[in-house]
């Protein structure tokens, strides 16, 4: 039987993996692959294909490839400063509640450890230029996690957010960096999503639904009743949300030393989001809300009858803080779809209130004051809606505008009736 002989095989491949460029190739009878660490972009792409050759060349001349993917020795005293992998090590350890939200905490180390650091991590942080930045966006929007391309809008959260958050700090704070690198990085403009409320008799059904909803009890300690019961506190919440333009996060925050129902108002101190507390979105978030009668109506009939000051308003049915995900999973979803409401988000609730208050002409001043949304948030996210009464405001400079003309008139009159007497 014939001996079956194998080609030898010298090739060197350079292709992308996860966004970053790496070469393969066998070297007796091994199969090798490296990492680069480099973003796939056509400038690095080159530099690779040509090691790869090299690599190729190397090993048909019988040669063994290997020390030239060796990294080199770095010298012990080191004029570059720190890596970004070795920068980050030392930033994040102050990125931790309760000196930054919880969901910040982990949206930075999410963001800086999943897609930059495996791309660029061991690029010294002074060295960092626009130049790289573009080229690991680049990278972000070809391959993301798992190949899979982000949107420009994840891929901005990740690079303007987190990453320059971090490069913010190095030059400010630790004096690593004399410029910024992002100057020159220019972004193109993201749709921003309009106002999307629900409309007078969408909202009543709403309200009618949790009004009837029967909620599911388990029981939580042994002789504990569970079952089917209403549970008024969901209603509550949704009310609230929709006549009084609060946000899901400032309502889920409340507790009841927040609430004055006799005087008819509550005050919002602070946000509950990913079972944090922390202060409001911003400064004039934190302020004063009036509520109508039925909004205090339904505060009483929810208020426990032993108060706790620091008691949550709005619980679970295991009495615990609402989770908004939660929620919105297993409560807002199925009522939107129940009534056959075309699904939205439960922030939806703050457009209804808004646009409500604009439509009937609410004070623009008092607005903002009772939302906490600043007077150019308000125009430019509702000027629908204020646009809307254009034609009495410009009745009204119509009407001056003819006092105007009739003064003009009787003035011109007075001057012909002088000049005729006159002759």
């Amino acid at each position: 039987m014939a001996k079956t002989t194998h080609k030898a095989h010298f090739g060197c491949t350079a292709e992308s993996h996860r966004g970053v460029l790496r070469i393969r190739f066998r070297w007796r009878g091994k199969r090798y692959t490296r990492s680069t660490q480099l973003p796939d972009t056509a400038e690095n792409r080159a530099q690779v294909e040509k090691l790869a050759r090299l690599v190729a060349a190397t090993i048909a001349a019988n040669k063994d490839p290997l020390p030239l993917l060796e990294p080199k020795a770095q010298p012990t005293t080191r004029s570059d400063g720190p890596t970004l992998r070795e920068y980050f090590a030392q930033w994040i350890r102050d990125k931790e509640p309760p000196l930054v939200r919880k969901a910040q905490a982990r949206d930075y180390r999410r963001h800086l450890e999943g897609y930059v650091l495996p791309r660029i991590g061991n690029l010294p942080i002074a060295s960092v230029t626009a130049r790289d930045i573009l080229g690991l966006r680049s990278s972000l929007l070809q391959r993301g996690l798992r190949d899979k391309p982000l949107t420009l809008k994840t891929a901005k959260n990740i690079l303007v957010g987190s990453f320059r958050a971090m490069l913010r700090d190095a030059r400010v704070v630790d004096h690593l960096l004399d410029r910024d690198p992002f100057d020159g990085v220019r972004w193109p403009r993201l749709p921003v999503p309009g106002p999307d409320p629900f409309t007078a008799e969408e909202s009543a059904r709403i309200e009618g639904w949790f009004a009837k909803k029967v909620t599911r009890f388990r029981a939580l300690t042994e002789g504990q009743v569970g079952g089917h019961r209403m549970h008024p506190s969901f209603l509550t919440f949704v009310h609230l949300l929709l006549w009084t333009g609060m946000r899901p996060s400032e309502a889920i925050g409340l507790t009841w030393g927040d609430v004055d129902l006799q005087a008819g108002f509550l005050r919002v101190t602070r946000s509950r989001y990913a079972g944090e507390y922390s202060a409001p979105k911003t400064g004039a978030a934190a302020r004063s809300v009036q509520l109508l009668p039925e909004t205090v109506r339904q505060l009483q009939v929810i208020q426990p009858l032993h108060v706790e000051p620091k008691s949550p308003v709005f619980v679970n049915t295991e009495g615990k803080p609402l989770v908004l995900q939660t929620f919105a999973t297993w409560h807002w979803n199925p009522c939107l779809r129940a009534l056959g409401i075309r699904t939205r988000g439960i922030y939806s609730c703050k457009d209804t209130y808004v646009s409500l208050a604009l439509t009937r002409g609410v004070n623009i001043s008092w607005l903002v004051g009772q939302t906490g949304v600043s007077y150019p948030t308000l125009l430019r996210h509702y000027g629908t809606y204020v646009r809307s009464e254009g034609p009495d405001q410009l009745a009204r400079l119509s009407a001056h505008h003819d006092e105007n003309l009739s003064r003009s008139d009787k003035a011109r009159e007075l001057v012909s009736a002088a000049s005729t007497s006159a002759e």
